[in-house]
């Protein structure tokens, strides 16, 4: 059975002129799509190795391509993709290379979403050390702009005055980049089992986002439970409810507050207080799809199959946008195999909704029709 699911972000999709196919799911359309697009740009199939100049639209039709990829699974397609730019430093990635197209400018014309997805490519394919690498440097490159900016400097270092304005503006996005990189570099350390490491780096982030601060330390808590380290889970979570209170009232606060316990429960296989714990979180929030599906789990580790399985159906029905998810679905299939023997044409139907609302990116194995 799936208890909570972390799932690995999702690779941000900026607009362009496959945003509609983005929209309803269609990825591989997508992709045959953004191909089109490069190619109208004298880039993408059968242009390899032949001089070209880039704009910062076929960059970012580059990121959009490289990011459906990913979505899709194809992290190999998308690492020879990215081999022709090298490690994104080339000379004409950049504005000075283009002086009559944009005159004035400098600096790179690389999204710094790209940078991060080139970065992270490589942990997807049993690489991640190599993209942890990546994000270090990525890391160094934010802090390096971050200190220029605090000396009174621009972000590269030079005297250009700015308005302070601008200033505290480009403050604030240099640190969220940062944030964002230290996520990853957290997320690729999971990956390789260094739990130390990565909590470290999660402790970090607080210091950049202390409005999240009661979510990290949460988040750290839980990495101790998956690891079955109780008792500094615990320690995590009572600094979690001691945060809580000094902030006062928050319902994202409280909904995280009782997770936490519902999660202790569920760990000391106490799934009658858990599951009282998570009807707490669903009286804040009805819509919480976490506590809804462990809500159920519990109800069938209490023998109440029917009333789980019935829960899940509703659910699933009520709001499929919300609830076709592969772990609900899972969960939903697994029950289905132990009510009944003829389990086969029920789970045909999870896949017919499937079918009409999911996109090429679902991974129909949760459904375990084989």
């Amino acid at each position: 059975m799936t208890h909570n699911k972390a799932s690995r972000c999702g690779v941000p999709l900026t607009c362009c002129d496959s945003s509609p196919l983005q929209s309803s799911k269609n990825w591989r359309a997508a992709v045959d799509l953004t191909g089109r697009l490069l190619t109208a740009h004298g880039q993408g199939y059968g242009k390899a190795g032949q001089p070209t100049s880039h704009t910062t639209d076929s960059l970012q039709l580059w990121f959009v391509r490289l990011s459906l990829l990913t979505k899709l699974n194809l992290f190999q397609n998308a690492e020879l993709e990215c081999e022709p730019f090298g490690n994104l430093d080339q000379p004409d990635l950049y504005y000075e290379y283009y002086p009559t197209v944009y005159p004035g400018r400098r600096g790179s014309m690389v999204p710094f979403s790209m940078r991060l997805l080139h970065a992270e490519l490589p942990q997807y394919l049993g690489k991640p050390q190599e993209a942890l690498d990546r994000l270090y440097n990525l890391k160094t490159i934010c802090l390096a702009i971050l200190e220029n900016l605090e000396k009174g400097l621009a972000e590269d270092g030079s005297m250009i005055t700015l308005a302070q304005e601008n200033r505290q503006a480009s403050l604030t996005l240099w640190r969220s980049r940062l944030s964002r990189v230290m996520y990853s570099m957290a997320n690729c350390l999971l990956l390789m089992k260094d739990y130390v490491l990565a909590v470290e780096t999660y402790h970090s982030i607080i210091q950049y986002e202390p409005q999240q601060r009661v979510q990290l330390l949460s988040g750290i808590g839980r990495i101790f439970l998956q690891i079955g380290d109780v008792k500094t889970a615990e320690r995590y979570f009572q600094d979690v409810e001691k945060a809580y209170q000094m902030k006062g009232s928050n319902l994202s606060h409280a909904t995280c507050v009782l997770m936490n316990r519902a999660f202790v429960y569920l760990s000391q296989n106490n799934y009658a207080d858990a599951h009282a714990t998570f009807l707490e979180v669903l009286k804040i929030a009805p819509k919480n799809p976490v506590a809804n599906n462990n809500a159920a789990v519990c109800l069938l580790y209490l023998g109440r199959l029917k009333e789980s399985l019935g829960q899940l159906e509703g659910l699933v029905q009520q709001d499929p946008a919300l609830y076709l998810h592969e772990s609900v679905l899972f969960n939903l299939t697994t029950m289905y195999e132990l009510e009944s023997s003829r389990s086969t044409q029920k789970k045909q139907a999870l896949l017919d909704a499937v079918a009409c609302r999911e996109g090429d990116s679902f991974n129909t194995q949760c459904l375990k029709l084989v």
